[in-house]
């Protein structure tokens, strides 16, 4: 099967994506050769698909607020395009995606999309590594030049509009040098979609929201708080939205491959059942003749903290994050149906008490 991995927006709760990621390929040997990245997750992409688990351990367990985003009072930002600075995560994302990291990624084929909100045009952006990748079916493609403008792309994914600045993605290329690139989660929470479009038979859905999220108890009063608040209910409404019709695209497309079963077991010759799905309009033919999809969501039942937007960046926390990813991608695998998957056949699983 051809495995993708996804992985949503949310800031330092990315560290319970990288508990997931490590407990998938260690426990598992999984391998992804395609990565979609959102925000935090364009952080966490590139490093799982190179499996470089340490260096991921490290960036969500070891930083701190302040060793990332610089703050300032707001009445001395009000003329800038930006509340926060955030030379702290501009500084780590050069250190890890060195132009050797990007020579390694690129020579062992993986296939990283990193989705990015245009504010000229609007539109979804999705960079890409891929050398030939599909045209996007609601999202714009362009491909990653270079070393440099890898590291921007993985920038504006991360950058969230109002906090922290947009990035000018291609200044240095002939196409729209000025336009400016924001957080990807302005469009798309998680990049399922995306990785339907690349061919993906098996997508691991990591999300950071978590499936019972509780009211605030505390008041807002102050600009920036109510701010933040926003922004992350906001976000959310984009996450319901982006699984929305991703679940009724797999949902009919696996519809069709149990009713092909289905007319086998009861006699119908296989060419006869070609002739019933045959049809020439290519947009109903891509969906009659793929293959089934198994769709993997895991994320955490409760919220992890993190502050709105997963703009507070704790190491005590993201370390406690990062074990609830782990137990979590484990609970998930044990409670899966016998013979569901192969990857899990005779592996040990790690059920928490």
């Amino acid at each position: 099967m051809n495995k993708a991995l996804i992985i949503s927006g949310g800031g330092s709760k990315g560290a319970f994506a990288v508990g997931v990621i490590k407990d998938l390929i260690t426990t598992y040997q999984l391998n992804f050769d395609t990565v979609v990245g959102t925000s935090t997750g364009s952080l966490i992409a590139p490093l799982a698909a190179m499996q470089q688990l340490d260096v991921l351990e490290r960036l969500y367990t070891t930083f701190n607020t302040d060793d990332l985003i610089e703050h300032y009072d707001i009445g001395a930002r009000v003329k800038q395009s930006s509340l926060f600075t955030a030379n702290g995560l501009g500084a780590n994302v050069k250190q890890i995606f060195t132009d050797d990291f990007y020579a390694a990624l690129i020579k062992a084929g993986k296939k990283i999309y990193l989705t990015s909100t245009c504010l000229q045009s609007g539109e979804l952006v999705v960079f890409t590594t891929d050398p030939d990748p599909a045209p996007g079916s609601y999202y714009t493609v362009q491909k990653i030049q270079n070393a440099d403008h890898f590291r921007k792309a993985i920038m504006a994914s991360a950058s969230q509009p109002v906090f922290m600045p947009p990035i000018h993605v291609n200044e240095n290329l002939a196409v729209n040098p000025g336009y400016q690139f924001v957080d990807g989660g302005v469009r798309e929470y998680a990049g399922v979609g995306i990785a339907l479009d690349t061919g993906a038979t098996e997508l691991f859905t990591i999300l950071l929201a978590a499936k019972n999220e509780a009211p605030a108890t505390n008041q807002f009063s102050d600009l920036v708080p109510i701010l933040m608040q926003t922004i992350d209910i906001f976000i959310t409404d984009v996450s319901a939205n982006d699984l929305y019709g991703p679940r009724q695209l797999i949902n009919f497309i696996n519809y069709i491959n149990d009713t092909r079963q289905n007319m086998l077991r009861a006699g119908v010759p296989a060419h006869t059942i070609d002739q019933y799905f045959s049809n020439q309009n290519p947009a109903y033919a891509n969906l009659i003749n793929r293959a089934a999809i198994k769709w993997h969501i895991i994320q955490p039942d409760q919220p992890l903290g993190g502050g709105p937007g997963g703009l507070e960046f704790d190491p005590d926390a993201m370390r406690q994050m990062l074990v609830t990813g782990q137990t979590t991608a484990a609970a998930y695998v044990a409670a899966l149906k016998p013979g569901e998957v192969d990857w899990a056949i005779g592996k040990p699983q790690l059920v928490p008490a």
